[in-house]
């Protein structure tokens, strides 16, 4: 059973709103009016004059009350109706602007029919695989898939939108087939999962095969020392660029296929160049990609990355600035003795020497989701550091093509490029009052990108860029946006309640009152010269002031004499009878 606070959504316009509320005014006034009919009836002498007087208006209820008060000539009830004449009246007449200060504009969607929309997009001369214009600011504390579905709704996506029409990206249920993905970081193997699908990250390729070590702390949860090619002498970093990809087999595999390779955007962003201070020097940055086979078979992926640089010796308050300390992660805490370890005693397959520590990293899985902190040196003699907070989502699942997009794909691999991204996200500094930029939470920044990752996956194939042909097609549910009004069912119950009572009331006045005491002065006075004219009396009358006269027929003698009381003629009648007692005695 709905709730009584429940809003229910009329589809009519604010004209015939006012249609209605003035049916609802109009049915309470006249009951209103026939209550007074019924007290003009049972009320006594006075009755008959509250009727008439309440219909003149409040002025004239206004002034005959004072005039009541100040003659002292009506009983304490009559004053009593009068007053609550005034006040019921006044109600009656406002009480449908009270029923409205419920009421909101309100608008819903019609029947929805489903299309598949192909916008032409317009593709750069790159390495990047990538729409231009698909590069969305996520504002501080907005949703970010929140900003994904405005994307979605823009012009940049439906180019000629129908007017009055809303478009939902179609979105459908997907159920992962691989949750025990394999990890490459650089070329060092970290886990090799069921083979399902695997995600390979790398920075640099002045780090070889062999010149790291791993050391398995907990399950799903490594640190890696590794250290610079020694042919390198003069090895330096400049931003640490981030290469990453995913896939649905070993990319190592000697039957790997490079069409089943999916590749994020190269991050290789860089505020300061060379290390100038402590701190962020870019802020999260959420890169989405998506990759396809011709059994069906999906994987989306979502990367996040964001950048500090720091030194040594502010490490430790670095990393803190940075990163809400309520939500700091085990994997900061860790670097921050990781980085320490500025030798290492020897590698496999070299002869025993300590070798320079150039590149650290610690490593954490939690199901579809790795996290990654990094961290180089500038150099191998430097003290500054520049590190790189990355979380990578990745789902792979089969789901049904739909039959637009089977046509478009037209039997073609998807992936194959060499970096490749359906929607770039950046998001904006979160500036605190004191003009200072507050601490991001790595917490935060997982959360969003598991919820990107997803988003992406629920659309599915309904959301497929041709970066071939330089066409985008999004399937989506369209409907008529129709106008209406939201009322609460509780103020929808009381006033037809309302107009029910009232109309009944109303009507049956008339069946058990009488005519005489629901018509006005005029009827009465029309009707009491119809009964005494010998001619038809029209309906409407001349009427002259000076004298008083309707039609050809005086109304009033030239002078009105004090006439007696009820009361008055029964007192004169009894003792008139008395002195014809006596005058016959």
């Amino acid at each position: 059973m709905p709730a009584l606070t429940e809003k229910v959504f009329l589809p009519i316009s604010i004209f015939y709103l006012n249609v209605l509320f003035a049916i609802f005014r109009f049915v309470l006034i006249s009951a209103v009016g026939a209550i007074f009919a019924i007290y003009a009836k049972y009320g006594g002498e006075y009755a008959k004059s509250v009727g008439w007087i309440r219909r003149a208006g409040y002025r004239e209820m206004i002034k005959t009350f004072m005039s009541a008060i100040r003659h002292k000539n009506a009983p304490g009830s009559v004053m009593a109706a009068l007053v609550a004449g005034f006040f019921v009246t006044l109600v009656a007449s406002f009480l449908d602007k009270g029923i409205a200060s419920f009421i909101t504009p309100a608008f819903k969607p019609g029947p929805l029919t489903r299309e598949t929309v192909v916008s032409s997009q317009f593709q750069p001369m790159s390495i990047y695989a990538m729409f231009f214009g698909w590069s969305f600011l996520v504002p501080s504390g907005d949703d970010v898939v929140g900003t994904m579905k405005k994307a979605l709704n823009s012009s940049i996506a439906i180019s000629e939108p129908e007017e009055g029409m809303i478009y939902t990206p179609v979105i459908s249920g997907y159920s992962t087939t691989c949750t025990d993905f394999g990890i490459i970081l650089e070329e060092e193997g970290i886990r090799n999962g069921s083979g399902c699908a695997w995600i390979r990250v790398s920075f640099t390729s002045n780090l070889k095969a062999g010149r790291s070590i791993k050391t398995e702390r907990s399950p799903n949860r490594w640190s890696i020392v590794m250290a610079s090619d020694p042919e390198e002498a003069n090895y330096t970093t400049t931003n640490l660029p981030v290469l990453a990809t995913h896939s649905f087999e070993d990319p190592y595999s000697p039957s790997s296929d490079p069409d089943n390779v999916c590749r994020f955007l190269e991050d290789d962003r860089s505020i300061y160049p060379g290390f100038i201070t402590d701190g962020v020097t870019t802020y999260p940055r959420t890169s989405t990609t998506k990759c396809f086979r011709d059994d069906a078979d999906i994987t989306v992926a979502a990367m996040t990355t964001t950048r500090i640089v720091g030194r040594m010796a502010a490490f430790d308050s670095m990393i803190a600035g940075f990163y809400s300390t309520s939500n700091k992660d085990d994997l900061l805490s860790t670097m921050t003795a990781s980085i320490r370890t500025t030798r290492i005693p020897s590698l496999p397959g070299q002869p025993s020497q300590n070798i320079t520590a150039q590149m650290w990293a610690e490593l954490w899985v939690t199901n579809s989701t790795i996290d990654i902190f990094v961290c180089a040196k500038a150099g191998q003699s430097s003290e500054t550091f520049e590190c790189v907070y990355i979380t990578i989502t990745m789902y792979r699942f089969n789901q049904t093509i739909s039959n637009a997009t089977l046509q478009a794909i037209r039997s073609k691999r998807y992936g194959g490029f060499s970096h490749s991204a359906y929607m770039i996200l950046e998001y904006a500094p979160d500036i605190t009052g004191n003009n200072t930029v507050a601490p991001i939470s790595t917490e935060k920044i997982r959360k969003d990108n598991i919820a990107v990752a997803d988003y992406m996956a629920r659309l599915g194939s309904n959301y497929y860029a041709d970066f071939d042909e330089g066409n985008l097609y999004i399937e989506y549910d369209k409907a008529k946006l129709e106008f209406g009004l939201d009322v609460p069912l509780w103020v929808l119950l009381a006033a037809g309640f309302i107009t029910l009572v009232s109309f009944c009331v109303w009507q049956l006045t008339y069946w058990l009152v009488g005519l005489p005491h629901i018509s006005s002065l005029y009827n009465i006075i029309r009707t009491q010269m119809g009964s005494m004219s010998t001619t038809p009396i029209p309906r409407l009358m001349r009427f002259r002031y000076q004298p008083l006269m309707f039609e050809d027929t005086r109304i009033l003698p030239d002078r009105v004499e004090h006439l007696p009381s009820e009361a008055q003629l029964l007192e004169e009648g009894y003792v008139r009878s008395i002195e014809l007692e006596e005058t016959e005695k």
